[in-house]
């Protein structure tokens, strides 16, 4: 920053405000529609922390408005001290697991679906009778378009779609994929080798932009596998296994849980596979909310109880 240095009586500290919800929202429109403000004031807002900070914060390029580096590095400073002045001035509403009715929209991916989502609605339905779980499956890649938006309010993903996020997150647990074939498939033998590998058709999977992370393993590996089928969802591509010579890779839990009913055998891989780690993300609006947080504290004792370490 250029200039004298200012005294704090001298700067609007509604400001910082004004800050916490654009760096947020990354939307004048969304971050003015917040504050209940309009949109001109709120443009003037940004006008006044450019100069404050003597940076443009936010640039608008083909995707939206993105954040300065200044203004990334800012970011956590601004929300914490909001966060803190909002705890001082705002009564916070008290949240009665038992008795009160509340519907959280979770996104998850069906294997964070089924190994986690599934088994803390089960626990739900004694601890909190009232409580409901709104589960929308997505691509991971756009969560957090729908947390900033207010569409959803937690998302697990694995977190190599939330670096780097502005977004607050958590680890919750990790798991490694293992190779998986129909239990009748005489072609894949214990332990797969990359001889058989090599040799029997191989299904795998696309999630987003970015490559499943097997095939991006194999990628590091200088050995490539060009998929012959390719399938947006593990849940899917386990069953899709049954009466062909395929092989996939799926996350453990998962593999173990449709073992049965998929018709499975497991393998043991012909390379270090890779771990995944699970991240629970959520909207900083919803920080100091009792009930938010009631449910993230449930979710993390569910991932150390129920699942443990890798």
């Amino acid at each position: 920053m250029s200039g004298e240095p200012r005294a704090l009586n001298s700067v609007d500290l509604n400001l910082l405000k004004a800050l916490d919800v654009l760096l947020q929202e990354r939307s004048v429109t969304r971050a003015a529609h917040r504050l209940a403000l309009t949109q001109p004031t709120m443009s003037a807002a940004l006008r006044r922390l450019r100069a404050l900070f003597d940076d443009e914060l936010l640039l608008r390029d083909a995707g939206g408005m993105q954040p300065t580096p200044l203004a990334e590095s800012l970011a956590p400073t601004v929300r914490r001290i909001v966060g803190d002045i909002e705890d001082l001035v705002v009564p916070p509403i008290a949240f009665d697991p038992v008795h009160d009715t509340t519907t959280f929209s979770v996104l998850a991916t069906d294997y964070a679906a089924v190994v986690l989502i599934q088994p803390l609605m089960a626990a739900l339905a004694t601890e909190a009778p009232h409580v409901r779980i709104a589960l929308q499956s997505i691509t991971p890649a756009v969560h957090q378009a729908a947390l900033q938006s207010g569409e959803a309010d937690i998302a697990i993903v694995p977190s190599r779609f939330t670096r780097p996020s502005p977004l607050p997150q958590h680890a919750l647990f990790t798991d490694r994929f293992v190779p998986a074939a129909w239990k009748r498939n005489d072609r894949a033998r214990e332990p797969l080798t990359f001889a058989q590998f090599d040799e029997l058709p191989y299904l795998s999977y696309k999630l987003g932009p970015v490559l499943a992370m097997v095939d991006e393993t194999l990628l590091g590996l200088d050995r490539p596998r060009q998929p012959d089928t390719i399938v947006s969802s593990f849940l899917l591509g386990a069953f899709m296994l049954r009466g062909t010579p395929q092989v996939t890779f799926l996350q453990t839990r998962l593999a173990e849980k449709l073992k049965a009913a998929a018709e499975l055998k497991l393998l043991t891989p012909p390379f270090p596979s890779p771990t995944v780690t699970e991240t629970m993300t959520w909207h900083p609006r919803n920080d100091q909310k009792p009930a938010h947080r009631w449910l993230r504290a449930r979710i993390l004792v569910l991932a150390r109880d129920l699942l443990g370490p890798s």
